[in-house]
């Protein structure tokens, strides 16, 4: 009689029960090579982003159309790769001041080259400098108002004296300056055909600035 050797419950046990093998999904295996793709180039567009910024000059507060530029004006701000944004580097700020508004920054706006530099005389129309004193201008004048010329007595006219009708609409032109008397030094752009008119009457204060426009 043969004998066979006699094995135990737990050899018997790992017998009866087969190893299963892990598998492994390829839909998981996809999104995670897409995920290391995706964070690869997001960490390559943070890194070019900050290796490229750059200084450019900032407004740091609002300046009307026609006013001068002053050093309080402007700031400096980083950005980065902006294609199709034009800017002024921040090396350039101290070659703005003292340049005019051509047209209304706002606080915080990027500045165009395009939008300082050299206020133009337009075909048609003539700058004209006044001095006119106290009481003769409004009293919130500010570069690129739109203002309306008309004549008055001046200070020196007895009561027969008869005033000229006139009504000339105008802007003002750069930055007004005031005076310790309270009179005040300006520019007016007006039409060609009324500025010899208007600055004759400003040399015999016979001028008054009203704040509006022309009906």
């Amino acid at each position: 009689m043969v004998a066979f050797p006699r094995k135990s419950l737990s050899e018997l046990t790992r017998r009866a029960v087969p190893s299963l093998r892990a598998r492994r999904s390829p839909r998981l295996i996809i999104i995670g090579v897409l995920c290391a793709c995706l964070g690869g180039l997001g960490c390559a567009v943070a890194w070019h982003q900050a290796t490229d910024a750059r200084q450019v000059v900032v407004m740091a507060r609002a300046v009307p159309r026609g006013a001068t530029i002053d050093g309080a004006d402007l700031g400096t701000t980083s950005i980065g790769s902006a294609p199709g944004v034009a800017t002024i580097g921040a090396e350039q700020l101290s070659t703005l001041i003292g340049t005019t508004a051509l047209v209304e920054l706002q606080q915080g706006m990027l500045v165009p080259a395009s939008a300082l530099g050299e206020e133009t005389v337009r075909p048609g129309r003539h700058h004209v400098g006044v001095h006119l004193v106290a009481g003769r201008v409004p009293g919130d004048l500010v570069a690129g108002s739109a203002v309306i010329i008309s004549a008055a007595p001046g200070p020196t006219d007895d009561a027969s004296f008869r005033a000229e009708q006139l009504s000339v609409p105008a802007t003002i032109v750069g930055t007004p300056s005031r005076q310790s008397d309270g009179s005040w030094n300006f520019d007016l752009d007006v039409p060609a055909g009324a500025s010899l008119r208007i600055a004759t009457l400003a040399a015999a204060g016979r001028l008054v600035v009203v704040h509006g426009t022309a009906a």
